[in-house]
């Protein structure tokens, strides 16, 4: 609880700040993402595959025009996706769905390619909330649970037009365990922290 705290008081700070300047640029959109990744982890007869993500939410942008250089901060509701098949006495396969509200809130530079066409790149933090889902863990263990609260890191590549779409890439670096499990080498399975490639398009206002 004190880390969504903390966090919520960031982007008021941060938005307040750069929002206040005389100079800047407000923009609202609606931003959605979908993961690209087929993971598939294995450890000790426990299998996870096919890790997999849909996101959608409002997003608001705010630039410094004379620096090409700003914050953008999004709200995005995250379905997540994952098979889990389990060698025990018979193979068991469980289709796990999670619940979550992403904060991504990244600085944001921009550069002019062609009129009207800028390149965009963007790095910052994530957390995340575990908000419902998860309860078919309990098929294969009841000691498997989902964290509250998620942290990690983004980067993201992209190109704008018209200053109305903007399409790219993001790639997801996770900071913190997203599960708990009751066998250390479920849990190495569960929380692999190799990176999470994702495409994102945002719509704006």
């Amino acid at each position: 609880m004190k880390k969504n705290r903390l966090l919520a008081v960031a982007l008021i700070v941060a938005f307040s700040t750069i929002a206040t300047t005389g100079y800047s640029q407000l923009k609202f959109g609606l931003r959605g993402e979908v993961g690209l990744n087929k993971a598939s982890f294995s450890e000790e007869a426990l299998e996870v595959k096919n890790l997999n993500s849909f996101k959608l939410g409002p997003t608001v942008e705010v630039m410094l025009p004379a620096m090409n250089f700003g914050i953008e901060a999004s709200l995005l509701y995250n379905n997540n996706k994952m098979e889990i098949r389990e060698d025990g006495s018979v193979w068991q396969k469980v289709e796990e769905t999670n619940h979550y509200i992403d904060i991504p809130v990244n600085l944001k530079y921009k550069f002019g390619l062609i009129l009207p066409v800028k390149i965009y790149a963007a790095a910052g933090p994530y957390g995340r909330i575990h908000v419902g889902g998860g309860d078919d863990f309990k098929k294969i263990s009841d000691d498997i649970k989902s964290k509250s609260f998620e942290a990690g890191i983004n980067l993201g590549l992209g190109v704008e037009l018209f200053k109305r779409l903007a399409v790219g890439v993001n790639y997801g670096i996770p900071l913190t365990d997203n599960y708990s499990a009751d066998t250390p080498k479920w849990s190495d399975a569960f929380n692999n922290k190799d990176g999470l490639w994702s495409i994102q398009a945002t719509v704006y206002l």
